[in-house]
């Protein structure tokens, strides 16, 4: 398909440079109104018409004669079942408003006046017109039902029931192979009746998920009483949020002692944030520079049930910084590692993001943010691929509570869109600007 952006003063206009650079076939995309020149001359100039056009061919065709093409141009053929019935009278408007107004070998353009007893054929152009404008800008709403996606194109092979059940996976964000492989389970496990339930599908999916699924359960148990764990991951993921919500958890409800240690000193606000919750909480925080400060820091505290790290964000390009956290790992060598990331985050950049600490031997996946996405899959898919457990949740912005261990069941519920395991999101209005300390009885939630 090839497509292109016309820029001009009138409908008119643009059809015509349409026309002579695309062909008499093609549709309008979109339309809207624009300022000329670059700000701030652009406040005071006239507005243009901004047209987006779109041709099947890749070089425009020379126009045929209009009256031929109108009597020989087939129905529009609807692309799939899905999609509304479109209207006939949008493409044979567009077509018969390119070939119309063909200019002349003087280089004007041919004006005719029409007769009076047409004038009300002049009223019902003019309607179309204004008909065809409605229908482009509505054209890009039809275009993501034009082709089926991959979730409508899963499970074309199993039985009605069973490929309901893999569409619904691969709408979960798992990738098409691994749903498909997993009904291809189900196929061999249930019989010819049972494959016909969507309920028992359902179920035997449940259980399939649960022997998949792996989690750690919690950092402190009582067949452990000490643990020094590191939290890595991308900016924004919300590490020092986490490493808030378990020390106040561990600190507040499990009355165990608790050590906060900060490698994140780039940023002095994040510091400063932490040092007002480590306050609230009545916790040590350390604000170490180096890993020998952190290795320092430990031995200080090692009476401590619980030492947690907060670590700078790194990105792809800080392959030094990362191997520095790599050595404070070797150097310790009893440090649990947890890579913090994004629930909303794409399939691709979490795999990188795993990669790229993987100098830090991981052994834990912390997610956070599932209250803002409905889909799951990656959550899955990731823990699948690199069969590291997930450890912790994080849902909302309120501390302590918008946090839980990992929960096999509840990640299986969520796979198979049951409504009573959604995260629901915690209230914003009353977070903004709040102090720590009220944040931590519930009744004021924290931005994470």
């Amino acid at each position: 398909m090839q497509m292109k952006v016309f820029h001009a003063e009138t409908m008119h206009e643009a059809i015509r440079a349409i026309k002579k650079e695309l062909g008499p076939d093609a549709v309008i995309l979109s339309t809207k109104r624009v300022r000329r020149g670059s700000l701030p001359l652009a406040l005071f100039g006239r507005p243009l018409l901004e047209v987006t056009a779109a041709t099947d061919s890749a070089v425009a065709p020379t126009p045929p004669d209009h009256r031929a093409a109108l009597r020989a141009k087939p129905d529009p053929v609807p692309f799939g079942e899905n999609r509304r019935e479109p209207a006939p009278a949008f493409q044979d408007t567009l077509s018969a408003l390119l070939h119309s107004n063909r200019p002349s070998e003087s280089g004007k353009a041919k004006i005719r006046t029409p007769p009076r007893s047409n004038l009300a054929s002049q009223s019902d152009s003019q309607d179309a017109v204004h008909h065809l404008t409605h229908e482009s800008l509505d054209f890009p709403q039809r275009l993501p039902g034009s082709s089926p996606d991959e979730s409508q194109r899963a499970g074309s092979s199993f039985s009605a029931p069973l490929a309901r059940a893999c569409r619904l996976l691969v709408a979960q964000g798992l990738r098409l192979s691994t749903a498909e492989s997993l009904c291809l389970a189900l196929r061999r496990r249930l019989s010819e009746e049972s494959l016909q339930s969507d309920r028992e599908i359902q179920d035997a999916l449940h259980a399939l998920f649960l022997g998949q699924i792996r989690v750690s359960g919690p950092l402190l148990d009582a067949a452990n009483d000490y643990k020094v764990a590191m939290f890595v991951g991308s900016s924004g993921a919300g590490k020092t949020t986490a490493i808030v919500k378990l020390a106040a958890h561990y600190k507040l409800e499990k009355k165990r002692s608790v050590v906060l240690i900060t490698l994140d000193t780039c940023r002095m606000a994040a510091v400063e944030h932490l040092r007002r919750y480590a306050h609230v909480l009545g916790v040590p925080l350390e604000t170490a520079h180096t890993t020998g400060e952190v290795i320092e820091g430990i031995r200080r505290h090692r009476q401590a049930s619980l030492i947690m790290i907060d670590t700078p964000g790194f990105g792809s390009q800080e392959t030094e910084q990362i191997l520095t956290l790599g050595r404070l790992a070797d150097q310790h060598g009893s440090i649990e590692t947890h890579v913090v990331l994004s629930a909303t985050t794409r399939m691709q950049d979490l795999r990188r993001a795993v990669a790229l600490h993987g100098v830090c031997a991981p052994s834990r996946l912390l997610f956070t943010k599932l209250d803002e996405t409905e889909e799951y899959g990656n959550l899955f898919e990731l823990a699948y691929q690199t069969s590291l457990p997930l450890s912790y949740w994080s849902n909302g912005r309120r501390v302590p509570e918008d946090f839980e261990p990992a929960s096999a069941a509840r990640l299986a519920d969520l796979l198979l869109d049951r409504g009573t395991a959604r995260f629901t999101p915690s209230g914003l209005s009353s977070s903004i600007g709040q102090d720590p300390a009220k944040s931590m009885n519930g009744t004021t939630p924290q931005p994470a």
